[in-house]
C-alpha cells in the first residue's frame, strides 16, 4: 500500500498491517494546494487454525486505492502465501466469495494451491466518528469520516482444511481525505 494510503487510515487500521500495491488512485478532486478523495471500504484481518494448518488472511477494499489481499496458510512444513492487488468486489453486499492462488515460499515444496475464502459480514455496532490529523513530508493529512465495526464470519478451505477464522478488526470505513497537493 503506497504511504498516503496508509497514512489516510493510520489511525483506523492500527490494528492491521497490510502489505500490497495499489491501483492509481481515482481522480481525485483537487481545490487549492490540496487533493480530496473519498474513500469507502472494507477491513478484515482474520485468522484460525484446524487440523495442523494455520491460516491468516487480511481483506482491503477501498473505491480510491482499489481492493487488496494478503493470505498466509501454514503447516508443520510449508508456508504458502499470497499477497497484492485483487480484482475488486471482494465485499459484495454482506457476503465473501473468492478463490485465490497461494504460493509455496520454500523452493522444494509441491506447487501452487488454490484457497477458497468464503463468508458472511454485516454492520454490528453503532458507526464512530473518526477525525485524525497527522504530518506526512508535504504538509499535514486531514482524515475525517466514520468507522462502522463487523461482524463477519469466515471460512477457508486450504489444503483439504476448512478452517473457521475469527476476525479482528473487521470494521467498514466512510472517509474524506485531504492531502497537501505536492505529493
Amino acid at each position: 500500500m503506497t504511504c498516503h494510503a496508509r497514512s489516510a487510515l493510520v489511525g483506523v487500521l492500527t490494528a492491521a498491517s497490510f502489505v500490497a500495491t495499489p491501483a492509481a488512485a481515482s481522480a481525485p478532486s483537487t481545490a487549492g494546494p490540496y487533493i480530496r478523495t473519498v474513500e469507502r471500504g472494507n477491513v478484515l484481518a482474520c485468522a484460525g487454525a484446524e487440523g495442523g494448518t494455520r491460516v491468516d488472511i487480511e481483506l482491503y477494499e477501498n473505491s480510491a486505492f482499489g481492493t487488496h489481499v494478503q493470505v498466509s496458510v501454514r503447516t508443520a512444513g510449508t508456508v504458502y502465501a499470497r499477497g497484492g492487488e485483487t480484482d475488486g468486489g471482494l465485499f459484495d453486499d454482506g457476503t465473501l466469495s473468492r478463490r485465490l492462488v497461494v504460493e509455496p515460499r520454500e523452493e522444494a515444496t509441491r506447487s501452487s494451491q488454490t484457497v477458497v475464502v468464503s463468508g458472511s459480514y454485516a454492520p454490528a455496532g453503532p458507526r464512530e466518528r473518526i477525525h485524525e490529523v497527522y504530518d506526512e513530508p508535504f504538509g499535514p493529512v486531514v482524515t475525517k469520516g466514520w468507522k462502522v465495526p463487523l461482524s463477519a464470519v469466515v471460512t477457508v478451505s486450504a489444503l483439504g482444511q476448512q478452517v473457521d477464522l475469527a476476525c479482528d478488526p473487521a470494521f467498514a470505513f466512510d472517509l474524506r481525505v485531504r492531502r497537501p497537493a505536492g505529493r
